[in-house]
């Protein structure tokens, strides 16, 4: 069981440091944006399919898109360390504390709210700033692994405050 325990920590760390490294690029591509818009007129219109033939016109946007979708990766972040916290208490044995649902809960509860302001995020910026209407479907496969995954965080913390219930009733039987 520790062995699978190493593992999800293992990865917890290594999605912690790729979102970390993915916000800072994003703080770099805002500030290169509002230096040079004109660099990112292909990236808009990949990112974003646009159907308008000048999307420059609406490049002013692309440095508070790249902001606000770094802000966004930094919560991740913080729901990571919390969700890690949890797997690192299970390795070291602690099962069924008070805390743990919780913990589970509130892990769960923000990758769900990751998922979804994710995509509304790049939905209101394509459609509103680069009249890129594929956006809601482009983005549906991602947001959906986010979003189920963030529903299988929310299945342990039912079956932790499940547990942690038992325990306490067994404990009061002996």
């Amino acid at each position: 069981m520790k062995h699978h325990i190493n593992i999800i920590l293992f990865a917890i760390r290594a999605m912690i440091i790729i979102v970390i490294g993915m916000a800072l690029f994003q703080l770099f591509q805002a500030y290169s944006s509002y230096l040079h818009p004109e660099m990112f007129d292909g990236f808009a219109k990949e990112k974003f399919s646009t159907l308008a033939k000048e999307a420059s016109v609406h490049l002013y946007a692309l440095p508070y898109f790249f902001v606000l979708y770094a802000l966004l990766q930094g919560y991740l972040v913080y729901v990571l360390i919390t969700l890690y916290r949890s797997f690192n208490r299970l390795k070291k044995g602690e099962i069924f504390y008070k805390k743990q649902a919780d913990e589970f809960k509130r892990a769960g509860g923000g990758i769900i709210i990751f998922a979804k302001v994710k995509y509304l995020l790049f939905c209101i910026v394509g459609v509103c700033f680069f009249r890129g209407l594929f956006v809601f479907i482009k983005e549906i496969p991602m947001f959906l692994v986010v979003y189920l995954l963030g529903k299988l965080v929310l299945v342990l913390y039912y079956l932790a405050e499940k547990g942690t219930f038992l325990k306490e009733e067994t404990d009061l039987t002996i």
